[in-house]
């Protein structure tokens, strides 16, 4: 089937699209759901739409495209960067964007666009909440430790900022039980299944459910590796340059910080993880290199385990049962 591929460049309050190999000019829409169904309207026979992740700007359109059946791929903006600078891109607007998305889409044909499950959304905005007042608070208890470094503190002040950690407090844990709740009521098995592997928290179990999207959007705890930034990063060029990197740091730093969490328990108490560990400390890798490679295996055992849909079991268990 021959596609008619349309870039898109979103933004807050409008987009713009282009159809490639036409004569038409870019056309403007307004990003809310009256322009969005205009733009639908206006759609030529099989489309093929292409736009960057841009996050609430990008989703809407992207899910009303999916659930009229129409062809759509959102793509990573690094991707489109890297793009434009391949094609020595010195403009840079809305217009020139959706021309150079709609060619991109064309020569790479981009992993179509899959909606994640509602509750993922919900969950993903409490993670944000949670996010925040946890460094709202972190902001507060800075702040009441300077005020009662000073000589004659105000005891109002004082009371107000000890009344204010206590609430964000208790909406902390709200929050959390809130989440609980939920991915139990969706997906009860997965998210006990993801506590059964030694190092794994049931804050860990959440932030794995929330970024992967139920584990739908990898193939690959490789890929997943990639995606967080926990994969090792090369830098080497000829003779002269001969460096590694440490990891690529991609992806979310909150994501990390949880996972170094897991790690750090996981090298002690999972019995293939701290195997690993101990392997690579006794042939003198750095003690921050062997615990990358421990979370690297944990996410392996992850994916191991939603492969199969079983209860993680250790080399110790199995070797168990089989006698």
């Amino acid at each position: 089937m021959k596609f008619t591929y349309i870039g898109i460049d979103i933004a807050k309050d409008d987009f713009v699209s282009f159809v490639r190999f036409s004569n038409s000019k870019p056309s403007a829409f307004k990003n809310s759901t009256k322009g969005i169904n205009k733009f639908i309207n206006k759609l030529p026979d099989n489309p093929w739409c292409f736009m960057e992740a841009t996050g609430v700007y990008s989703i809407r359109l992207a899910t009303a495209l999916y659930e009229k059946g129409i062809r759509v791929s959102v793509i990573n903006p690094l991707q489109i960067k890297r793009f434009a600078q391949t094609k020595l891109k010195r403009a840079k607007t809305d217009r020139v964007d959706a021309h150079l998305i709609a060619e991109y889409g064309d020569k790479m044909k981009p992993q179509l666009f899959t909606p994640i499950p509602h509750f993922i959304h919900q969950l993903q905005q409490k993670r944000a909440l949670l996010r925040q007042l946890i460094k709202t608070r972190s902001a507060l208890k800075n702040q009441l430790k300077t005020f009662k470094q000073l000589p004659n503190p105000d005891e109002q002040t004082l009371n107000g900022c000890q009344s204010m950690i206590q609430t964000i407090t208790e909406q902390l844990e709200n929050i959390e039980l809130q989440m609980v709740d939920l991915t139990n009521l969706h997906c009860k098995k997965l998210f006990h299944q993801l506590q059964t592997i030694p190092g794994i928290s049931t804050k860990a179990s959440l932030e794995l459910i929330i970024v992967s999207g139920m584990f739908k959007n990898f193939y690959s705890a490789k890929q997943f590796s990639a995606f967080i930034g926990i994969c090792p990063s090369i830098n080497e060029s000829g003779k002269s340059i001969r460096g590694y990197r440490g990891i690529s740091r991609i992806g979310s730093s909150y994501t990390r910080a949880i996972l170094y969490l897991c790690t750090m328990n996981a090298f002690r108490y999972n019995a293939q993880c701290k195997a690993l560990y101990d392997r690579l400390t006794a042939n003198g890798k750095p003690g921050k290199v062997a615990l990358i490679a421990v979370a690297n295996k944990l996410i392996r055992q992850v994916f191991g385990m939603v492969k199969s849909g079983e209860n993680y079991c250790s080399q110790t268990d199995l070797n168990t049962s089989k006698r």
